[in-house]
């Protein structure tokens, strides 16, 4: 059939192939223009996330952190966009910032900085003495503190953090990151005065030292967090002195092997009448001469050991049952796991009934029913002798307060004592190789000592899966998506494309 002299079946065919040549010419358009875009995002850096995740949600003790943070607080993040753990750490920003818009506390302004490009201003950094890969807490005026990778970064048990070898701490993404944990404990540190926290490490008796740095019984791990928590540790020897020095705040005893002399008990009891604040973390089955002063605070120390059939290599004594207190409101479903812990007892006070201010005190952790007080921990195996051990539940730590119910209108510092019976439980070997709450245990006791009630538990969501993005069930639903509902639009497109045409 012609119409003016041109055949329709040819028109037909002709605008068949134009529309198949424009098609095919909008498709190639659009594989260029989808092709300038991902190289204008990667040469911009720009990034786009899906909001299917709840990582931004922080723990409630972050939560507790910024409530009680006041001010605005800048965080800086000096690191490169196209780090490994650039993409985790700017999603905790995100949820500390959504955070403190919930509570009413600290205001939080995020700012990144990128040394590649941001030349002026990594400068400016670099001359407050800021490294590379870190972030900086700023509130003014001039307070800040500065946290680098490494500290948010824990490494397998075999290494610890800050003996990584030269490249491998800072880009190789490899261990745990624990960001929210630290950043907590920075935000908590700029809400405290600008002093740091003095602590008195007591020397002279056989004293575990702060600055040992041996893999296995040195304290430098949990030295260094309490430094990175805000505390100053210093070296204290008492013979000598007339008094515990005045600014301590916090005085430690941590693992004395041999007694402590007359004198120097009745200086630490002198400094506790004046409000002090005591930390003695024991050697199993060896008297330190403390036992008279700590009876005294209520807080009886026996010669057995605890043990419990809860235990992972059938040495180790692992404790979950908790008191009611601020050291352990944020340890519920944790265990903190001991080795040979002295028994500890509520010391009988009934003959003292004049006292103004009678201790009150609480056993902090304690085995369950199926524990004991072992007589002979070196004897194996262990069985439970009810004539002459005690039964369980047996407590391992306890804290005691005198003052604590005195009005705060009146200008009164109660005296704390906080006893655990095994020191050996935050050496770096314990710390290293137990996935326990034996470091948030410590810390806890820290803070209440020095009055700082919030916890320190660590992160409840963020940490674990931010290296990721995704927990478990997130990622099954982005494999179903990916698998199933991206082709799937792919295929309803082209099957759009080909009614149209055939029409």
């Amino acid at each position: 059939m012609r119409e003016g002299g041109v055949s329709v079946g040819s028109a037909t065919a002709t605008g068949r192939r134009g529309l198949r040549s424009s098609t095919v010419l909008s498709m190639a358009l659009a594989g260029v223009l989808g092709a300038l875009l991902v190289a204008v995002a990667y040469r911009f850096e720009l990034a786009w996330e899906a909001p299917v995740s709840r990582l931004r949600l922080v723990s409630e003790r972050t939560r507790d952190v910024l409530a009680d943070t006041q001010g605005s607080i800048r965080i800086i993040c000096f690191m490169d966009r196209n780090h490994p753990v650039f993409r985790p750490l700017s999603r905790l920003l995100r949820g500390l910032r959504q955070a403190s818009r919930s509570v009413a506390g600290a205001e939080l302004v995020v700012e990144y900085v990128d040394p590649r490009w941001d030349v002026a201003r990594a400068g400016q950094l670099v001359g407050w003495g800021v490294p590379e890969n870190a972030l900086v807490f700023e509130q003014r005026p001039r307070r800040r503190v500065v946290v680098t990778l490494d500290e948010m970064l824990a490494q397998p048990s075999q290494t610890r953090l800050g003996e990584l070898p030269e490249g491998r701490a800072s880009g190789s993404g490899l261990g745990v990151f624990r960001g929210e944990a630290v950043c907590a404990a920075a935000l908590a540190k700029l809400g405290r005065p600008q002093e740091a926290t003095a602590v008195y490490w007591l020397l002279g008796h056989g004293e575990a030292r702060h600055d040992d740095y041996d893999e296995l019984r040195g304290f430098s791990d949990i030295a260094r967090e309490m430094r990175r928590d805000g505390y100053e540790i210093r070296p204290l020897s008492l013979p000598g002195r007339p008094q515990v020095p005045p600014d301590c705040q916090i005085l430690a005893v941590v693992g004395a092997r041999y007694p402590l002399a007359g004198e120097e008990v009745a200086l630490i009891e002198a400094y506790l009448a004046g409000g002090g604040r005591l930390l003695v973390l024991l050697t199993p089955q060896v008297t330190t001469g403390l036992e008279p002063l700590l009876a005294r605070w209520g807080i009886r120390v026996t010669p057995f050991v605890a043990v419990s059939p809860r235990t992972l290599s059938g040495l180790e004594t692992v404790v979950s049952r908790f008191a009611e207190h601020v050291v352990t409101r944020d340890l519920r479903n944790a265990s903190v796991v001991f080795g040979q812990a002295a028994c500890l007892e509520v010391a009988d006070l009934t003959e003292r009934p004049g006292e103004a201010h009678r201790p009150e005190v609480t056993l902090l952790a304690s085995t369950d029913e199926d524990g004991w007080g072992e007589a002979e921990p070196s004897a194996l195996p262990r069985h439970f002798d009810p004539l002459r051990e005690p039964k369980g539940p047996v407590a391992v730590a306890a804290v005691a307060e005198r003052g604590g119910r005195v009005s705060k209108e009146v200008a009164y510092r109660p005296g704390r004592v906080c006893v655990v019976g095994e020191a050996d439980f935050v050496m770096n070997g314990t710390l290293a190789v137990r996935a326990s709450a034996n470091r948030d245990f410590l810390m806890n006791a820290l803070g209440w000592l020095a009055g700082i009630d919030a916890g320190s538990s660590p992160s409840v969501g963020g940490d674990a899966t931010l290296v990721t993005g995704f927990t478990r069930r997130e990622w099954l639903l982005f494999m179903a998506g990916a698998a199933g509902v991206v082709p799937g639009v792919f295929l309803a497109l082209f099957l759009l494309f080909a009614w149209r045409t055939r029409r």
